[in-house]
């Protein structure tokens, strides 16, 4: 690769963490003029820098991508019933991708008895999230909400698995980014369903856990 070639493309990582702290500082001031189409830019930045860095890039990573771009677009009015609808509809989408780019990619070799438990913890984790968060969630939401919590679940134990299958640098990246969706996620359900507002720091939080997930699955998914 020539000396060209590697400084484009480590323009890309450069370019995405320049936009993500501008959209951090927007978010902490309340700065909605900046931070709305920040936030727009994050993940296709993301997935030129993911294109950029693989070796073997897999469309279901982009597309995983691409649909928290549009996840990403619909919550920024996420205090309207529908529009957080489709929105973690989008987020859904984006983690049955990475689903399918884990379970295509690979090898998955534990004892039932040990999936059995690492499942169950999670499920005891949902039961108790979900039984004290309930009230809170508006009716309507409540099985999406559900859902969704369960997909988040399913894709930390997706890639929790195959890294004690055999263990790399970029299935541990991996599972940290699951592990901090579930942070981020968590942030943003306590700040439009207990608070019913966006506190601008607290929106900081959630999305500076949101743009780590994003970016240690990529990076994970890359390695």
């Amino acid at each position: 690769m020539d000396n060209e070639m590697i400084v484009l493309k480590w323009l890309f990582p450069v370019f995405l963490t320049a936009l993500a702290v501008v959209h951090l500082v927007s978010c902490w001031r309340g700065d909605d003029d900046l931070r709305k189409p920040t936030k727009v830019a994050l993940m296709p930045v993301i997935a030129l820098t993911y294109l950029a860095f693989a070796d073997t890039p897999s469309l279901w990573v982009v597309a995983g991508l691409l649909f928290g771009c549009l996840g990403d677009l619909f919550l920024l009015r996420p205090l309207q019933n529908k529009f957080f609808t489709l929105g973690t509809a989008s987020f859904f989408l984006g983690h049955v991708c990475y689903l399918v780019h884990i379970y295509t990619t690979y090898a998955v070799h534990v004892r039932w008895f040990w999936i059995v438990l690492v499942c169950a913890v999670y499920a005891i984790g949902i039961v108790v999230v979900y039984k004290g968060s309930r009230k809170s969630i508006p009716r309507v939401l409540r099985p999406l909400a559900l859902a969704y919590m369960v997909m988040l679940c399913t894709l930390s134990v997706s890639v929790f698995l195959p890294m004690v299958t055999a263990f790399t640098w970029g299935k541990l990246m991996a599972f940290v980014g699951a592990s901090f969706f579930l942070t981020s996620d968590g942030l943003l359900c306590d700040m439009l369903f207990t608070k019913k507002a966006e506190p601008p720091k607290q929106n900081c939080a959630v999305m500076a856990t949101y743009i780590l997930a994003q970016v240690l699955l990529a990076v994970g998914f890359a390695l």
